[in-house]
C-alpha cells in the first residue's frame, strides 16, 4: 500500500481559514487549454474553499500535460462569448 504524507498547508491567504488537506478534482488552466485532473491532493480552506498546491503536486501535472499522450477521457465544454451590455 502506498505511504501518504500530509503537507502543512498553513492558514488560507486569502480568508485566513483552516486549510486541510483533501483529494479534489482539479481544473488546470495551462497554456490557453483547460485540463481537469481527479483525485488531486490540495490544501482546501474551510471556510472559502480556495485550493492550494505543492510544488510537486503542481510540477507533476504540468509534466503529465507535456507528456502524456493518451487521457483517461475528453469531454466537451460549451463556450459561449458574453456580449450583451449590462446596465445597473
Amino acid at each position: 500500500m502506498k505511504s501518504v504524507t500530509m503537507h502543512k498547508y498553513g492558514d488560507c491567504s486569502f480568508c485566513g481559514g483552516e486549510v486541510k488537506e483533501e483529494r479534489v478534482e482539479l481544473d488546470y488552466p495551462y497554456k490557453g487549454r483547460l485540463y481537469i485532473f481527479q483525485d488531486v491532493p490540495a490544501g482546501v480552506c474551510q471556510q472559502c474553499g480556495e485550493k492550494y498546491l505543492t510544488a510537486t503536486v503542481a510540477k507533476k501535472i504540468e509534466h503529465k500535460i507535456q507528456t502524456k499522450e493518451k487521457w483517461d477521457k475528453t469531454v466537451n465544454i460549451p463556450v459561449d462569448v458574453f456580449t450583451e451590455s449590462v446596465s445597473a
